[in-house]
């Protein structure tokens, strides 16, 4: 389940991609088809992608930090979905550069901080590494200027 923060984030990020979209690289898309794609992809992060992080990154990370046990079944049921859901960026991101189409959008935006925290914090890159295409795109939207000043501003 979304949590609330979750979901004002996304209308946050959603409200200035629209407000600066004279501005910037179009992240919301340039036409209607691929805002329409953007849309899509932003519904299947948040409801099939961020949903089983947040319980890997609650069960690997959180609970150990809090001096509290995992749920290993937690843990396993999280990897399958992910697989799962990986599996179609997989074939997605074999027909384009990034989900949305040809270019760098909110939907691709929007997974940076999940997938930063399952590489680097909850030990599950196989996930990423395992998928050639999944791999590539990592590579490309984590290393993007813009996210590589964001991890060193916060110490990341």
């Amino acid at each position: 389940m979304a949590t609330l923060s979750s979901l004002e984030s996304r209308a946050i990020i959603r409200y200035y991609a629209a407000k600066f979209d004279d501005k910037g690289p179009g992240l919301l898309g340039r036409t209607l088809e691929e805002r329409a794609l953007v849309d899509q992809w932003l519904e299947v992060e948040a409801h099939n992608f961020n949903e089983p992080v947040y319980a890997a990154v609650m069960q690997l990370v959180v609970l150990p930090r809090m001096g509290l046990k995992s749920d290993a079944a937690v843990v396993k049921d999280c990897e399958g979905k992910l697989e799962k859901v990986l599996d179609v960026y997989e074939k997605r991101l074999s027909e384009s550069k990034y989900l949305a189409g040809e270019s760098f959008t909110l939907a691709d935006l929007s997974h940076l901080p999940g997938l930063r925290y399952l590489i680097n914090e909850a030990g599950m890159a196989h996930l990423v590494a395992e998928r050639e295409k999944v791999k590539a795109w990592w590579e490309d939207i984590s290393g993007r200027p813009a996210w590589k000043k964001l991890m060193v501003l916060t110490g990341l």
